[in-house]
């Protein structure tokens, strides 16, 4: 089949990877020059394919107006009987990701920066008892974890440093950390190679489904536009994904959550012992992570709303490092930070919307929000599978879109 794809993020990549190696001839279409330039860019880089309850919601969502309906939307989705089986089905995806890309670093030689492990801590005896609600998720979904106490957090960040000594942590041992922008380039490369086309810089105008589909687009950087027709189209558009659905007349409830990260060099003297994080650690009650890549750090705020200049505010930047100050002193040194902002597309009910849509030749597979990381590869092998009428899991139907007709 001749597919054509919208969206270059991680999520999208995996995509065109994964039908091209099925044999299927594939063409990438995004708005952005380069991949993973919005979403997949400078996130925690946390392989969890399910959200924790504790950091789910915004730390001040109730006195936030902007955040009140999201936050009461997804309240009440986590509340229904099906919350459980839908994050269920998730981690599934997650785990044939994680065997889709150990397969795919062994057979092409990928090279991506990866830690494992990630430690939540909890810093006084209110937040400790966010411990419960997330081990009873956990347990329900088979994944393992262990509860630290304050003495046993060195065993797994052994440079970690805080004042104030913390009430306890929760450790997830199988987490990965990853550089999802650099692995999405990798994945690029392999897909270039089996024949992917990747039209950068390209804006899809317009969407026209049946057989065949039609994409009607046009290059920003030249007076050239045209149209082309595929036996199939897949939307991987993430916060773009809303108005053009709607020109389709779906309306799912996505919410762009916002975020920015800074990312820093690592001071690493050889004659000390690794001043920086392993993994990744967050500190539950402001949502602050701190992730381990390669030789630097990178700081994230989940909730950071968007600053005019498209980057965080210098406020905002001082508060961010100052956690890295914090926790681990001897790790950074103030230079050539790089700062990132942009926003995530995230449904109610914490899981994405995978599969055929209303309409003939058009697919779905975006909404991952801060799973992406952890879905994108077992999202392209189901989608891939339903593109070709193969038989599906019958847990994927809890991801199609009539959830939300």
């Amino acid at each position: 089949m001749h597919i054509g794809i919208v969206g270059a993020g991680l999520i999208g990549v995996s995509t065109a990877l994964e039908l091209s190696l099925r044999g299927h001839r594939v063409e990438v279409f995004d708005q952005r020059s380069g991949i993973a330039a919005e979403s997949s860019f400078a996130g925690a880089g946390l392989w969890c394919p399910t959200v924790l309850p504790s950091l789910g919601l915004h730390p001040d969502w109730r006195q936030r107006a902007p955040w009140n309906h999201w936050a009461r939307r997804q309240a009440q989705a986590r509340k229904a009987p099906v919350w459980r089986e839908r994050q269920q089905t998730l981690v599934r995806l997650g785990q044939q990701g994680q065997q889709w890309l150990d397969a795919l670093t062994s057979s092409h030689r990928l090279e991506f920066e990866q830690r494992q492990g990630w430690l939540i801590l909890r810093p006084d005896a209110r937040s400790l008892r966010q411990d419960a609600a997330d081990t009873n998720h956990l347990d329900a979904l088979g994944l393992p974890y262990r509860l630290l106490t304050p003495k046993e957090l060195g065993a797994v960040e052994p440079a970690l440093q805080l004042q104030a000594p913390p009430a306890g942590g929760l450790y997830l041992p199988e987490v990965r950390v990853i550089n999802g922008r650099q692995l999405a380039q990798q994945l690029r490369a392999v897909a270039q190679q089996l024949g992917t086309v990747f039209h950068l810089g390209t804006e899809v105008s317009q969407i026209v489904a049946g057989r065949p589909a039609t994409l009607r687009w046009q290059h920003l950087g030249e007076a050239r536009s045209g149209e082309t027709r595929f036996d199939a189209v897949v939307l991987c558009m993430g916060t773009a994904s809303s108005a053009a659905l709607q020109s389709l007349g779906l309306r799912l409830p996505l919410f762009a959550r916002p975020g920015a990260s800074l990312t820093a060099p690592l001071s690493l003297p050889e004659a000390m012992p690794d001043p920086g994080p392993q993994g990744a650690v967050t500190e539950s009650t402001q949502g602050l992570t701190l992730s381990r890549l390669g030789v630097r750090v990178r700081i994230t705020d989940p909730w950071l709303a968007p600053d005019a200049q498209g980057r965080p505010s210098l406020r905002a930047q001082t508060r961010m490092y100052a956690a890295l100050e914090r926790w681990f002193p001897e790790a950074g040194h103030g230079a050539q930070v790089q700062a990132w902002q942009g926003q995530r597309a995230s449904l109610p009910d914490d899981a994405p919307v995978l599969g055929a849509s209303p309409w003939t030749g058009v697919w779905l597979n975006l909404g991952h929000g801060d799973q992406g990381s952890a879905l994108a590869g077992g999202s392209a092998l189901a989608l891939a599978d339903a593109l070709q009428g193969e038989a599906i899991a019958d847990d994927l139907q809890l991801l199609s879109c009539e959830r939300w007709r």
